[in-house]
Formats: C-alpha cells, sequence, structure tokens
C-alpha cells in the first residue's frame, strides 16, 4: 500500500496549492485533486480491510472520488486549453447527470446487480474479487472517452500553442494518459501490469508527478495560456477579415456591433461595395487612418489599422482590419483645444486665437472689416471697492451681454485683463458705430449687484475700419482701433470713438 499512500499525498499536496488560485483552470484541478485522493484513499482503505463487509464498503465509497474523477478532469482539460465555450447548458446537465446516475447504480447495486454481478473475498487477493455488470462497461467507456478527449486537447493545444505551454501541454498529456494506458492494459489486452492491485489507482502517482512537473516547473495554474478565439471575441475592437479579392470572411462581434444589423449581409460581400471607407488607396501593405462612424445617432473616431496577412511562398491570403475606437481621445483632445483657445473666466474666445482668426478672416474676405477695441471703465476702482469677485463677476457679465449684442457672426475675445476685442465683417463705418454703439449700451443697461450693493459698469470703445489697401493690414487696424478707445477714455469714458479713415494713429492719440 505503500505506493497508494505516497500517491494520496501528493495528491492532497497539489489540490492544496492550487486552492489558492483563482482561475477557473485551478479552482477544477483542485476538485480533481479531491476526487483523487478520496479514490485513492478509500482504496487503500478497501486493501486494508480484514473483512469481507469492510472491502465492500470501501469500494462502494471510493465512487465518491471514481464517478466524477473523469467528468472533473475533462472540465479541467477544457479550461487548461481555453475551451470553456463548449460548457453550455446542455452540457452541464448532461455530465452532472451521468456522475449522479453512476453514483445511484452504485449505491443501489444490490437492488439490480447493474454495476457489479458479484463481488467475494479471494484468497492472497488484497481487494475484493468481482463480476462486473452491464453499466460497469459503460462506465469505463466513459472514462476512456473522458480522458481520451482530454488527452485529445491536450495534444492539440501542445502543437499549435507557443513553447512555454507547449511543455505544459506535454506533461498534462502524459499525466492524463497514464490512467488510461493502466485502464487499456487490463480491460482491452488482459495485461495485468500490478498483479492484485488496481493498475489504475497505481497510475494516479504517476499522474501526480506529471502534474507537479507542470505545475511547479512551468507554472500551469499561475501562467493561464488564452486561446487566441477566445481574445478575438472578446477584445474591444472591430476585427475584419478579408480574403485575397477584399471580400469579408469574418467579423469579431465587437465589429458586427458596430456595424449594426447590416453586418450579417455583409460576409462574402466585397469591402468596397458595403464598408468603402475601410478601403486604403492601395492593398497589400500596412496602413493606419482614422475614420468615423454614426453609432446610435453619435459620431465614434475610429483608429484603423489594416495588415497583409501572408501566405506561402510570399503570396497574400488577405487582410485584417482592426479598429480600435479613439472617440474618448478625440473628445479629450478637442477641449484640450477648446482649453487652449478660450478664456477660462469668461468662456470666450482668447487672444491669441482671436488673432489667428481675424488674421485668417482678412485675408480670405479682403472686403472692408471693422475692429473694436472695447476696456470696462474704471475696473481697477471695482475691484478695490467691491472685491476681485465681484470684478470677476462683471467680466463675466460684460463678455456675456457684448456676445449677445455681436450676434454669432461676429468674433469676440478678452484681449487681456478688462479690455475685450471685436472683429466685424463687411461693415461701413457707420455700421461700425451702431455695433459699438449696441454694444455700450448693453453693457450700461447691466444691473449688477454683489452682496447687495450695486455694481455700475460701463463700456468705452474704439473703432477702425479695415481698408483692404495694400498698405494697410490687421495690426494696424487694431492700432487705430486702440488709440480711438484711448480718444474715447479721455473724452470722459462710455461712449464710442471711430477713428476716421486716413487720420493716423498719432492724431488720433492727440
Amino acid at each position: 500500500m505503500l505506493a497508494f499512500v505516497v500517491s494520496l499525498i501528493l495528491t492532497l499536496c497539489l489540490g492544496l496549492v492550487a486552492a489558492g488560485r483563482k482561475t477557473p483552470a485551478a479552482q477544477t484541478f483542485f476538485w480533481l485533486m479531491v476526487s483523487l485522493s478520496i479514490w485513492t484513499g478509500c482504496y487503500i482503505l478497501e486493501l486494508s480491510s480484514v473483512t469481507e463487509s469492510g472491502k465492500r464498503f470501501w469500494l462502494i465509497a471510493k465512487y465518491l472520488g471514481a464517478a466524477p474523477a473523469p467528468v472533473v478532469w475533462f472540465l479541467f482539460s477544457l479550461y487548461a486549453t481555453s475551451r470553456e465555450a463548449w460548457l453550455n447548458r446542455t452540457v452541464r446537465v448532461a455530465l452532472t447527470g451521468w456522475v449522479l446516475l453512476t453514483l445511484g447504480i452504485v449505491w443501489t447495486n444490490s437492488a439490480h446487480h447493474l454495476m457489479w454481478m458479484s463481488m467475494h473475498v479471494e484468497a492472497g487477493q488484497p481487494e475484493l474479487q468481482v463480476h462486473h455488470g452491464p453499466f460497469f462497461w459503460a462506465y469505463a467507456a466513459a472514462i476512456y472517452a473522458f480522458i481520451l478527449t482530454s488527452v485529445a486537447l491536450f495534444f492539440n493545444f501542445y502543437r499549435t500553442t507557443q513553447p512555454l505551454f507547449r511543455r505544459q501541454g506535454l506533461l498534462l498529456t502524459l499525466g492524463g494518459f497514464a490512467p488510461l494506458a493502466g485502464r487499456m492494459s487490463e480491460d482491452l489486452f488482459g495485461l495485468d501490469l500490478l498483479p492484485r492491485v488496481d493498475e489504475v489507482v497505481f497510475f494516479f502517482l504517476l499522474s501526480g508527478i506529471f502534474f507537479a512537473l507542470a505545475l511547479f516547473r512551468y507554472n500551469t495554474l499561475r501562467v493561464v495560456p488564452i486561446a487566441h478565439h477566445t481574445v478575438i471575441h472578446n477584445i474591444r475592437a472591430g476585427i475584419v477579415v478579408l480574403d485575397p479579392g477584399d471580400h469579408i470572411i469574418d467579423l469579431n462581434p465587437f465589429a458586427r456591433e458596430l456595424f449594426g444589423p447590416t453586418s450579417k449581409d455583409m460576409i462574402g460581400a466585397r469591402l468596397p461595395d458595403v464598408l468603402p471607407s475601410l478601403m486604403p488607396a492601395a492593398m497589400g501593405r500596412e496602413t493606419l487612418d482614422d475614420v468615423t462612424f454614426v453609432r446610435d445617432g453619435v459620431q465614434a473616431h475610429f483608429s484603423l489599422h489594416r495588415s497583409p496577412i501572408p501566405g506561402p511562398a510570399g503570396r497574400l491570403n488577405g487582410h485584417a482590419l482592426v479598429l480600435f475606437d479613439i472617440t474618448a481621445r478625440r473628445e479629450a483632445e478637442r477641449q484640450l483645444e477648446v482649453q487652449a483657445q478660450t478664456d477660462a473666466l469668461t468662456g470666450v474666445t482668447n487672444r491669441r486665437r482671436f488673432l489667428e482668426l481675424a488674421e485668417t478672416q482678412v485675408q480670405d474676405e479682403g472686403g472692408r472689416c471693422a475692429v473694436l477695441m472695447l476696456d470696462i471703465d474704471r475696473f481697477k476702482t471695482i475691484n478695490d471697492t467691491h472685491g476681485h469677485a465681484a470684478g470677476d463677476q462683471v467680466l463675466r457679465e460684460t463678455a456675456r451681454a457684448c456676445r449677445s449684442s455681436l450676434g454669432p457672426s461676429a468674433l469676440f475675445a478678452r484681449y487681456g485683463g478688462e479690455e475685450f476685442v471685436a472683429l466685424l465683417s463687411e461693415v461701413t463705418p457707420h455700421e461700425a458705430e451702431l455695433a459699438a454703439g449696441a454694444l455700450r449700451a448693453a453693457v450700461e443697461a447691466l444691473r449688477l449687484e454683489h452682496e447687495g450693493r450695486q455694481v455700475p459698469v460701463t463700456l468705452s470703445i474704439g473703432a477702425a475700419v479695415y481698408e483692404g489697401t495694400p498698405h494697410d493690414s490687421l495690426e494696424r487696424c487694431m492700432r487705430r482701433a486702440d488709440a480711438a478707445l484711448y480718444a474715447s477714455k479721455a473724452n470722459g469714458r462710455n461712449q464710442v470713438t471711430v477713428a476716421p479713415a486716413g487720420v493716423p494713429v498719432a492724431g488720433l492719440a492727440s
């Protein structure tokens, strides 16, 4: 019994190691070791019993491990090779039903003798001698089916996976085949490798050694392989596979979700016919582009990576298109761009962005436009009297009133401090003066309060018209408007001054 005791200790130790791991493969391996330990432990007690009734009891008890062990070993092989998708509801019910059926027949054998037709003790034989009933051969066939399927899975895994996992697959294959070899040698060929004891239980020791090597040498339960199909099925990126003729031959679930109900009709269709936006100028090489789709009425942005799929002898087998959702990144970039172009306090365009837009607009339109320079009167006094919080409120409300008065076609920005600037397109000096007057009146009409105290606000405005001559420029026009602004302040504030055409800046300032 010493070999079986060693085997029992080994399976118990392996089960304890697996108990601390949280992967499905590790948890299934734990229950496999529990089943094998029950099987081996009860067999040891059967061998050590000195009465026929004792041997009968432990023979039946060992099926608490022997009935579920082949099923659990099969489950372990599915999880270890990433084939858990096989375990649908029907398969789970069938496997559970088989274990319960086996246990039921074993425990009620005396009523029908389907498992054992007879049992007796024979001199010189440590285990109970039995004549098998018809269900035993069904049970033996099920063991062969479960273990052979597991061996096939491990062999295919060994053949197709990376080198590290290949070694795991080989050791697990050998460990799984060892008990099967012991059972087949006796059941199929009548070869009793270990007289007077059950070879299958003995070969658990050999399996345990292979399992231990896989577990401790190659981290089988810590470094768990993930099948490529599992990655492709669950990755949050669209994958489209094309044949050499640009026909769509596969779409992963994310791509089907992206393309919507029409995706079911895309298989077999040519990419240029159904998704022309995904076609590059020339196929056969790697490309990277950005594409846009509308999903649920919202625009979504994707990075599109096209890669050729090489075949033998340098032939092209097709292309793989991978779509990564970059909508969040694009939105973040847009918000950063808006922040870089916007005055944080008032929410209007900042000075740098205004100058960029105004220069472009002046060059593109080439016609008459006007620049308005606006300054809040006695802003320092507002800050000193009412505090900086009141000053911030004045800036915000002034910007809001001006923006509302100008309308969406005008450029309007905070120029710095308490100063604002506006660019009006296609206006005459008189129209510019009217627009400036409307701004001044809108701000003067504000009724602002801070902590129960009135905060009067007025604007001084200078206006200048861009003449569009070779000698004029936006910069010169803004300098004239600024000089006109200072003239408004010098003449008593809360008024509009329009720089007359042809008058130099120095003349306005005086």
